[in-house]
């Protein structure tokens, strides 16, 4: 009886940490995500009332398909050639990761992608030691000298990005871009939605930690 009473109490103890840990990992992800929206409201979505800027940031993502950018990045390209059509930006920069030795280049992709889309190649300069958001916004500032400029991804990311810029005294707006083709993939979608939120937390504890950029003043 003895032993069943402290497997009983092991199991209680078990459950209540477990809980706990849970609970906590839950407050941490509410407060993170309420802390990051916060920023929402300097996104636009309409090319018509975004404020123009010099400069455009395009913010690169890893997921290709057949070589060519997937279509979240595609949406990115998209919006980041409208803006440029519009005359909102001047120039574009494409941040991402850059690894020609193991054959993955995001900034030639994205490259191509805004030439095909009509901006030219002379509008357009590359970062492909944007390893993260964090990096990318800390660069674009320390590295090209542009500390006022439009974002461009989509929104969960933005709303993050612009968190840490403010954080470093930084001023970007945001302009959100969608998924093209939209409406049919909705993988994308759902790992947006599990992704971001522990992104935001992730953010949350860079700005804690003072994280900088791996790559500080390299070109």
């Amino acid at each position: 009886m003895s032993r069943v009473r402290r497997i009983s109490r092991t199991r209680i103890i078990v459950l209540f940490w477990t809980a706990a840990t849970l609970l906590a990992a839950l407050e941490a992800v509410l407060v993170a995500n309420w802390l990051v929206g916060k920023t929402s409201p300097r996104i636009y979505s309409s090319v018509e009332d975004i404020p123009a800027r010099e400069i455009g940031m395009v913010l690169g993502t890893p997921e290709f398909s057949g070589g060519r950018p997937s279509p979240v990045l595609a949406g990115r390209l998209q919006a980041a050639a409208e803006l440029y059509h519009a005359g909102k930006v001047k120039t574009l920069v494409v941040s991402g990761a850059s690894r020609p030795e193991q054959f993955y280049d995001e900034i030639s992709a994205m490259t191509r992608g805004l030439i095909a889309l009509g901006v030219p190649e002379d509008a357009i300069v590359g970062d492909g030691k944007g390893l993260r958001t964090l990096d990318s916004i800390l660069r674009m500032r320390d590295v090209f000298g542009y500390d006022d400029f439009i974002s461009v991804s989509q929104r969960d990311h933005l709303e993050r990005a612009l968190y840490l810029s403010d954080h470093h005294g930084i001023s970007t707006i945001g302009f959100e871009s969608g998924i093209q083709p939209p409406g049919l993939y909705p993988d994308e979608w759902l790992g947006s939605a599990i992704r971001a939120p522990l992104s935001n937390v992730k953010a949350i504890l860079d700005i804690a930690v003072n994280r900088r950029a791996k790559y500080p003043t390299e070109r």
